[in-house]
């Protein structure tokens, strides 16, 4: 009876001192392959980026205008490309291809973000254009097909129609692994255009400094490849409305215009852990 009662105290024993859960075997569950659920900590990311764009624009409506009336006339579906200089990509500065630059943050909860998007595009009026015209000139009035050659308007944005915009960010996660992350990502948001202009009209040239002109709204899908948690890609789309509504042209005259952008962009960049760890479920 003695030793029944000695080898029950000995089993109470380490129960009592290091507490039930150790003394216990724990039962091991594997998870179902693919899918899990448990509470990890995360900080939020900070990211840098940089890269190229091509683009593609719509016709557009030039009105050009001044205040003394003199030029008042809109030019209908004038065409305009851009210049890539790609094929010098190795043999010029990294700033004279279209390029661009993206500082962003996501949240620690992985889904949401913000970002600051810099596209350096070219915007180049297509030469000698035939393009109907309707306004005055010089207290003449015109409502004509006109040859548009560089005698009587030729314009461009090559240092760049600049878009400057704040962008708010969404992901769904594909794939991820400790070395891999696979994720889509879409955006939208808005800003400014802040274009240098080469304007020559009826023979006159300017080549203005960098100036506020107008308002851009856009939206661009993803995806985005991490590796490593540290360095990413990001091929993307991306569709614009930009409205440059007061191009400096040459003495007091603007030009007008609007038009849609579609861009290809190809990105590359690093990201940081920033701030405190959030405790968050993640699928």
């Amino acid at each position: 009876m003695r030793i029944s009662k000695i080898i029950l105290l000995l089993s109470l024993f380490p129960r009592v001192l290091l507490g039930q859960e150790y003394a216990e075997k724990k039962q091991v569950v594997k998870p179902y392959c693919g899918y899990r659920k448990s509470n990890t900590e995360e900080k939020g990311r900070l990211y840098f980026a940089f890269g190229y764009n091509k683009n593609w624009y719509s016709t557009s409506d030039v009105h050009v205008h001044d205040e003394s009336g003199d030029y008042n006339f809109t030019l209908y579906n004038l065409k305009a490309k851009d210049r890539t200089h790609f094929n010098e990509l190795f043999k010029v500065a990294l700033s004279i291809p279209q390029y661009g630059y993206r500082l962003g943050y996501w949240m620690p909860n992985n889904k949401w973000g913000i970002e600051i998007k810099f596209d350096h595009a070219k915007y180049v009026q297509v030469a000698d254009q035939t393009l109907h015209l309707r306004g005055n000139i010089n207290g003449a009035f015109y409502d004509k097909d006109t040859l548009v050659d560089d005698r009587f308007l030729q314009f461009e944005h090559t240092d760049g129609a600049n878009f400057l915009m704040l962008n708010g960010m969404y992901r769904h996660d594909f794939f991820a692994n400790q070395y891999v992350r696979i994720a889509g990502v879409g955006k939208f948001g808005g800003g400014i255009v802040v274009p240098r202009s080469d304007v020559t009209l009826f023979g006159q040239r300017w080549n203005h400094c960098f100036h506020v002109a107008g308002q851009i709204v856009g939206a661009e899908l993803g995806l985005r490849v991490e590796l490593f948690g540290f360095f990413f890609i990001e091929p993307s789309v991306k569709g614009a409305y930009a409205n440059f509504n007061k191009v400096l042209a040459i003495d007091d005259v603007l030009l007008s215009h609007r038009f849609w952008d579609g861009m290809v962009l190809m990105d590359a960049g690093f990201q940081f852990p920033v701030g405190k760890r959030h405790t968050a479920e993640k699928n």
